[in-house]
């Protein structure tokens, strides 16, 4: 430390001696940084003072998180690295599509850092393992400097990256990989849609420079549209193992045995409640079928289910968003696996998620009129309310036939992530 006028310390340190302080730091004998902002946060310092303590526990930080990238680029040496810039939290109620395919791809020999902005469910700082190759980090930021070449995983649900950053990337040699997910609409995000977000998206279907995946058959010849080549159809898939798993009675749930030992069977659906789920359908499922247990699990995504007094009905039980790793526990009490959405513009463009998830389940699947759903045979469509009980009638029926049961099976294992990974890193690699 350096004397200053009025009693005023300067601390001088140079990067350089901090990295070689903290190569050789022993946490045993020594105070952590996080003790530091301890002391920073209680002791009387004046103001100068701290501003000048902090910058060296911020400094410390940087250095830290810097030489862990390093070591984790030498452990995966040559890999290729994927870069999800910040989207959504690793840790949301709805494990959705940028999980799975940044958890399957770090299985395909890639790096794959799951940029996280600490929104709502994350609380991390620097670089976090998940498994293998796959890192949670905040440090968007790092990796945007590192100077090595890298993909970056792009969706179109990201209202906040520029297409400035899409040039300034491909004018380094990096490559943007853009996957365009579902109709971009505000129902969907929550929030009203820049207009910059539309922008980026026409501009990124024309750049053929970009590589870009569409999810369902609608999105994919709007894709089609724009371009020639460096394109794919790559729809949602399914982890094919975690959905197969079976549960002994013992494994489950107080409320899970309260529905199962009413003896009924149930009709079960789990993901988002919001405006594009047909609450009109359920309620007249639930009057014209009181025999029939329906079992609703989700998070009240935009706060429609509050419009619809399901709970009125005996025989509807809703349960409030499930984790992923237990939703197979649950789910496993279904006897019909049920995708009850309304037939509009978002529903035409989604690949549902849930429409594999239950394939794996290997329970009968009675879905609405929906695009994405009519292309596979294990799904029985309804055209009208009518048909949808009626479907849900016959599903009943499909329980113990092993054709069908088959059908389902082969089906999920077709559309597991594992293959969609696959899809993935062909379209990069050509």
């Amino acid at each position: 430390m350096k004397n200053r006028k009025k009693g005023y310390h300067q601390v001088t340190i140079s990067r350089k001696s901090i990295i070689e302080w903290k190569r050789n730091l022993d946490t045993r004998n020594s105070f952590t940084y996080r003790s530091c902002r301890k002391l920073v946060r209680t002791l009387g310092l004046s103001s100068w003072l701290r501003r000048q303590l902090n910058r060296i526990i911020q400094d410390h930080d940087q250095v830290d998180d810097v030489l862990k990238l390093e070591e984790i680029l030498a452990a995966n040496n040559h890999k290729p690295i994927v870069v999800l810039p910040p989207l959504v939290d690793w840790n949301i109620p709805l494990f959705q599509r940028p999980q799975h395919i940044a958890r399957q791809l770090a299985q395909e020999e890639l790096i794959y850092f799951f940029c996280t902005g600490n929104c709502v469910y994350d609380n991390i700082f620097g670089f976090q393992n998940v498994a293998g190759s796959l890192y949670l980090t905040n440090r968007f930021d790092l990796l945007k400097e590192l100077n090595k070449k890298k993909v970056f995983n792009i969706y179109s649900t990201d209202n906040s990256l520029a297409y400035d950053f899409i040039e300034e990337e491909l004018k380094k040699g990096n490559k943007i990989l853009y996957e365009y997910i579902d109709e971009i609409h505000p129902l969907i995000s929550g929030k009203s849609i820049p207009k910059s977000t539309i922008d980026r998206h026409k501009k990124i279907l024309r750049n053929e420079g970009c590589m870009v995946i569409a999810s369902s058959d609608k999105l994919y010849k709007e894709v089609m549209s724009y371009r020639s080549k460096n394109f794919a159809l790559i729809t949602n898939g399914v982890d094919y193992y975690h959905f197969r798993q079976k549960f002994v009675e013992n494994e489950l749930t107080e409320d899970m045995l309260l529905i199962k030992n009413r003896n009924k069977p149930v009709i079960g659906y789990f993901g988002a409640l919001a405006v594009w789920f047909d609450y009109a359908l359920v309620q007249k499922l639930a009057a014209e079928r009181p025999e029939y247990e329906i079992l609703i699990i989700g998070v009240n995504y935009d706060g429609s289910l509050d419009k619809y007094n399901l709970k009125k009905y005996s025989n509807v039980t809703i349960l409030g968003p499930v984790s992923y790793q237990d939703l197979p526990k649950y789910a496993s009490i279904f006897d019909i696996s049920t995708i009850p959405f309304l037939k509009n513009k978002i529903t035409e463009s989604t690949s549902p998620i849930k429409l594999f998830e239950y394939m794996a389940l290997g329970k009968p699947i009675v879905t609405t009129n929906i695009t994405e759903c009519r292309k596979y045979k294990s799904v029985l469509i309804a055209v009208d309310h009518q048909d949808y009980i009626k479907k849900i009638d016959q599903a009943l029926a499909l329980r113990t036939n092993e054709e069908y049961r088959t059908i389902l099976d082969r089906e999920a294992k077709e559309n597991s992530w594992k293959i969609k990974a696959e899809q993935i890193i062909n379209l990069i690699g050509e």
